[in-house]
């Protein structure tokens, strides 16, 4: 069977139009970056990250002690060590605390960095020196205890002296504009409540 000449031209031509509509279609596909969304942001998406540590220290105390008595001297020397996490509890966090500018732009109010953990462990004792005259008794563990509690002060003091918060607090911003650019914000903005509660 043959087909008419011109019937066959024109068949030759649709199928070359239709080949280049779905070439343009197809370079325009790739050529046109899809946009990306963000998707919905709400304070429980934020509370899944729970407590949010940003620091951790592991500082460090020398505790001596002397008992001077008229019958003998006792002298014990030791180190101890407690690990310190600061960072936001976003469990704190409400929806009211998420503002979405725009359809790109966030601005997020976190809680105040604290100190979510203070751990100081009687394993983190070494013994350096420990000696007692002739006629003294050892240090007991009770009195070894009073003494750690008193190091365990000191070294409570001397992390508030620390700039603990505001490096926990550096770092949250960090890690939530990441996080939230990450999502598909284009802006985003972190602020923190003040001593008494917001900014």
């Amino acid at each position: 069977m043959n087909l008419d000449p011109n019937k066959k031209s024109r068949a030759r031509k649709r199928l070359l139009i239709l080949g280049a509509v779905i070439l343009a279609l197809l370079a325009v596909n790739v050529a046109v970056p899809r946009k990306k969304v963000p998707p919905p942001l709400n304070a429980r998406t934020l509370k899944d990250l729970a407590e949010l540590a940003t620091v951790e220290y592991s500082v460090t105390k020398i505790i001596a002690h002397k008992d001077v008595a008229w019958y003998g001297d006792r002298k014990i020397l030791f180190e101890t060590a407690a690990i310190v996490k600061a960072g936001i509890d976003l469990n704190e966090l409400s929806d009211g605390d998420i503002r979405r500018e725009g359809y790109k732009a966030v601005t997020i109010t976190l809680p105040r960095p604290r100190i979510l953990l203070f751990n100081m462990k009687p394993e983190h004792m070494h013994e350096i020196f420990n000696e007692s005259g002739v006629l003294r008794s050892d240090f007991s563990n009770q009195e070894k205890d009073a003494l750690l509690s008193l190091g365990e002060k000191d070294i409570r003091a001397k992390v508030a002296t620390m700039d603990i918060l505001e490096r926990a607090a550096r770092n949250a911003r960090i890690l939530v504009e990441s996080w939230l650019s990450r999502m598909g914000f284009a802006s985003v903005r972190v602020e923190f409540r003040g001593p008494g509660g917001r900014k």
